[in-house]
């Protein structure tokens, strides 16, 4: 994730303006309810999730075009097959800030494909091609992505499994985007539009689903510790109602200074293609704080398994079943 991709770019500022209402400055608080027991906590296992963040690690650094990119690819596939997902993917190609024409697969994964009513659950699983947050040293290496990309898809697959397990009735849509993260370096002065989330904005154009998911949840850098989950402009503009029933679910689970009832800033992430092109209302879950910014870790070569939060992956993964089991 780039830096200019926060929206204090002129297009998008006069977008959030215009979406905004005069109120939004004094944000409605979730409930305070009462922290779940034990007993009622959903059920998902972060040592399992964590197996997950390490097993597309161990593929490499998932750079488009590369074979780490491709066997990673089989790999999610093949695993959401095995919770008893229908599976389908979307393969195309992109053409990059600097002319690479890259080769990107969307996977997309439904529990429940008869149903109507659904909610899709998104995340990116490619990483980075550079290191542009790092030294001069790292810049040109890629990044492995233990956290910007894969501890999104790790909670993603074990919320897969427990859905699974659970027999859970309802609608789900699980998708991985690709080509989220080979947007033009920061360290390049000839600004470029739309070089990010490219599978995100190939999806909004081409459909994959014959029932439209009525909202959606998208996971970014859900994986470090001591995380900031906000509420994201892009978010709040599109998505109010769901905004604040993923941060209600979240305080009821005792989540209170984790999850952050405050705008935290407007990052133009994957769901800002699916809102704007495919107009379904969905939120991003980031850990991002316009004050200090993305985790420490981000677009450097410490972006590594040792550095995820099993903790945090816990809490997001509880989040995720909560909202969906009252649906």
């Amino acid at each position: 994730m780039f830096m200019n991709r926060c929206l204090f770019l002129p297009f998008v500022v006069l977008l959030l303006l215009s979406c905004s209402s005069p109120k939004k400055e004094t944000q409605k608080q979730p409930s305070q309810e009462q922290p779940a027991s034990v007993l009622n906590r959903p059920s998902f296992s972060s040592d399992s999730a964590f197996s997950f963040v390490k097993q597309q690690c161990e593929f490499g650094p998932r750079v488009p075009n590369t074979s780490a990119h491709d066997n990673c690819a089989e790999y999610l596939v093949e695993k959401l097959k095995s919770y008893g997902l229908i599976v389908t993917t979307q393969k195309y190609t992109a053409t990059a800030y600097d002319q690479t024409v890259l080769n990107g697969t969307n996977i997309i994964g439904q529990l429940h494909h008869e149903m109507d009513k659904r909610i899709v659950l998104f995340s990116h699983w490619d990483s980075r091609h550079v290191c542009d947050n790092d030294n001069l040293e790292n810049r040109n290496k890629p990044v492995m992505g233990a956290n910007d990309g894969a501890s999104g898809v790790a909670v993603l697959l074990e919320v897969a499994r427990q859905l699974q397990i659970e027999k859970d009735s309802v609608g789900v849509d699980i998708v991985f985007l690709d080509l989220e993260d080979y947007g033009q370096p920061s360290f390049e002065t000839d600004e470029k539009k739309d070089t990010w989330c490219l599978g995100a904005q190939y999806l909004a154009r081409n459909p994959y689903y014959d029932k439209r998911p009525r909202k959606g949840i998208l996971l970014d850098m859900v994986g470090a510790s001591s995380p900031y989950f906000g509420f994201d402009q892009i978010s709040l503009n599109y998505a109010e109602s769901l905004l604040q029933e993923v941060w209600s679910a979240a305080h009821s689970l005792g989540y209170t200074t984790s999850f952050i009832p405050n705008v935290s800033g407007a990052v133009l992430d994957d769901h800002y293609y699916i809102n704007t092109l495919a107009a379904i209302p969905t939120i991003d879950i980031i850990d991002y704080n316009q004050n200090r910014g993305f985790p420490s870790t981000w677009h450097t070569i410490n972006d590594t398994p040792d550095n995820i939060d099993k903790k945090t992956l816990q809490m997001v993964g509880e989040v995720l079943l909560r909202v969906l089991r009252e649906k």
